[in-house]
């Protein structure tokens, strides 16, 4: 029985997964074999549990090493899928502009660039149509402004005013309520700044305008 007792404990040294399944009720039997063997021989005895006493201090250590183990075991890892953080978070994030934003601009005028009177200007709009004041109201589609030497009107839902009869030589509001895309102006010398505006058949503005563009005038050659 000791020699079984000693092969088990062999087999559970060099299988450590099933130790603490078993190491608990063979540790009692090899026990109880030292303790309860036949002999009488003081000397056996003394032999026996002298050749047995480190089987049973690693017996006695198991219970503590499969602690130990069990206790360091890493947490599992939870891999999440980079797609699922980022709609969690969707959100809090800016939402990327939608396809066909609306947009003024001057085709042919730059910042910075200097003229001579009388010079073309020609403008576009890009999402929405262009229809004159005479067809309507139109969803999705207004007329062109342009805006000189003036800054944006702080009442956007007011309608874009017209130059009074003593203002045609230096025009403030220019209104293009035919459709037109471009048109010549005649300013005089000097710096000056122009903005486009878009507006619905009422010409009440949209909630769209063109950056600011500053230009300096020439005096005529002749």
């Amino acid at each position: 029985m000791l020699l079984s007792g000693c092969k088990a404990l062999i087999v559970l040294l060099k299988d450590y997964t099933n130790m603490k399944n078993i190491a608990i009720p063979l540790l009692i039997s090899i026990i109880r074999c030292i303790f309860a063997h036949p002999y009488r021989d003081k000397q056996m005895k003394l032999q026996l549990k002298k050749n047995y006493v480190p089987y049973l201090a690693v017996l006695l250590a198991l219970p503590c090493l499969t602690y130990s183990a069990d206790k360091a075991k890493p947490a599992p890892t939870i891999n999440t899928p980079d797609t699922t953080v980022c709609s969690s978070n969707a959100v809090e994030r800016t939402l990327p502009f939608p396809v066909g934003d609306k947009a003024l601009y001057f085709l042919n005028l730059r910042d910075g660039d200097k003229v001579r009177s009388p010079f073309r200007v020609a403008f576009s709009v890009s999402g929405m149509g262009v229809a004159p004041v005479q067809a309507g109201n139109i969803d999705g589609t207004g007329h062109h402004h342009i805006l000189i030497d003036l800054d944006l009107p702080q009442d956007i839902k007011k309608p874009i005013p017209f130059d009074s009869a003593d203002e045609y030589q230096h025009q403030h509001y220019k209104h293009f309520g035919k459709g037109e895309t471009e048109t010549v102006l005649n300013l005089p010398p000097g710096k000056h700044k122009l903005r486009l505006m878009f507006a619905n058949h009422q010409h009440v503005p949209y909630y769209i305008a063109s950056k600011e563009v500053n230009i300096e005038v020439l005096p005529s050659k002749g």
